[in-house]
C-alpha cells in the first residue's frame, strides 16, 4: 500500500512539473501573436481527440455513461475547463508568468472550501491559519508597498486567473470524488470532461471573436499548442487524476505546488522574465498556506447526512 501511495505521489508531482511548463509556453504563444480563445479550443481538441484514442485502444467500454451524468458533466465542463484553458491563458496575456502563478495558486484554498460541500470535509485551525495565510500571499505577490496594484497589474487578467483558479479547483474536487464514490468512472469523467470543455471553448469562440484568425496559424504557434495540448495537457491532467485515486485533493495540492518552482525558472531562463522579490514571497507564503493546510489529520473529519 505504501509503494503504491509513493507512485501516486510521484505523478502529482510530476503532474506539476508538467503544469509548470504550460505557463512560459502560453507566454510564448501571446508573444507569438496567437489568440488565446484559439489556442484553448485546439488545446481542448487534441486532449480530447488523445484521450478518445486512448481509451478506443484500452478501454472503450469507459465511453458509455447515463443520461443523467452525462448532463452533470457538460454542466460542470463549463467553468471547470473554460476556467482552466481560456482563463489561464487569458490571464497570461494581462499578466507576467510569476504573478499568473501566485494568484492561480490560490486554487487549493478553494479546494478546502469546496469540499465542506462536495466532499463533506470540515476545515480545521490549521485550515482556517492557512486560508488567512493565502490571502497575505496573494497581496503580496499582487500588491505595492503603496497598496495598489504593482507594475499596473491589469485587473482583467486577475479576475481570468481567478477564474481559473476556481475550474482548477472544481477539477480537484470532482476527481476526487470520483475516486471516492465512483458516481462515474474517473476514465469516464476524464474524456467528457475534454470532450464537453472542447463544446463549451467552441461556441464561446464562436459568438465572440469568431474563427478569422484560425487560417493565419502559424507553424511555430501549432507546435506550441500541439505541446501544451498533448504534453502539460493531456499527459499532465491524466496522471493527476492518477493520484488523486489515493491522494486527498489538498495533499495533491501540496505536491503540485512543483508548478511554482517549474514556472518561475524556466520563466527566468526562456523568456527573460525573472520573478521580483514580492513575487517570491507571495509564492513561498502560499506555498506555506498549502503545505499547513494540508498537515491536519490523516483522517479528515466527515458531516455526517
Amino acid at each position: 500500500m505504501r509503494e503504491y501511495f509513493r507512485l501516486d505521489l510521484l505523478a502529482v508531482l510530476t503532474a506539476g512539473v508538467l503544469w509548470g511548463t504550460l505557463s512560459p509556453a502560453g507566454k510564448q504563444l501571446s508573444l507569438l501573436g496567437a489568440d488565446m480563445l484559439t489556442v484553448a479550443v485546439l488545446r481542448a481538441a487534441f486532449m480530447a481527440g488523445g484521450v478518445a484514442l486512448f481509451l478506443l485502444a484500452r478501454m472503450p467500454h469507459r465511453f458509455r455513461i447515463g443520461g443523467r451524468q452525462l448532463l452533470q458533466v457538460a454542466i460542470l465542463a463549463g467553468p471547470c475547463m473554460v476556467g482552466i484553458y481560456a482563463g489561464f491563458f487569458f490571464a497570461l496575456h494581462h499578466l507576467s508568468v510569476p504573478v499568473t502563478i501566485v494568484i492561480f495558486f490560490t486554487h487549493p484554498l478553494l479546494t478546502t472550501i469546496g469540499s465542506l460541500v462536495i466532499t463533506k470535509d470540515l476545515p480545521d485551525r490549521r485550515q482556517v491559519a492557512g486560508a488567512l495565510l493565502t490571502f497575505v500571499g496573494v497581496a503580496v505577490g499582487v500588491l505595492s508597498s503603496e497598496g495598489s496594484l504593482s507594475g499596473g497589474i491589469d485587473p482583467v487578467g486577475i479576475a481570468w486567473c481567478l477564474f481559473a483558479a476556481l475550474g482548477m479547483s472544481l477539477y480537484s474536487l470532482f476527481g476526487r470524488l470520483s475516486a471516492q464514490t465512483g458516481f462515474i468512472p474517473q476514465a469516464t469523467l476524464f474524456f467528457y470532461l475534454q470532450f464537453f470543455g472542447l463544446g463549451w471553448l467552441f461556441l464561446l469562440k464562436t459568438i465572440t471573436a469568431g474563427w478569422g484568425d484560425l487560417p493565419s496559424i502559424t507553424t511555430a504557434q501549432l507546435l506550441w499548442i500541439m505541446y501544451v495540448g498533448l504534453g502539460g495537457g493531456m499527459l499532465g491532467y491524466s496522471i493527476y487524476f492518477y493520484g488523486l485515486r489515493t491522494l486527498p485533493a489538498s495533499t495533491a495540492s501540496i505536491v503540485s505546488s512543483i508548478e511554482i518552482v517549474t514556472a518561475f525558472t524556466l520563466s527566468a531562463v526562456l523568456l527573460g522574465q525573472p520573478p521580483a522579490s514580492r513575487e517570491v514571497v507571495g509564492a513561498v507564503l502560499i506555498v506555506l498556506a498549502i503545505v499547513l493546510v494540508s498537515r491536519g489529520g490523516t483522517e479528515p473529519l466527515r458531516i455526517k447526512s
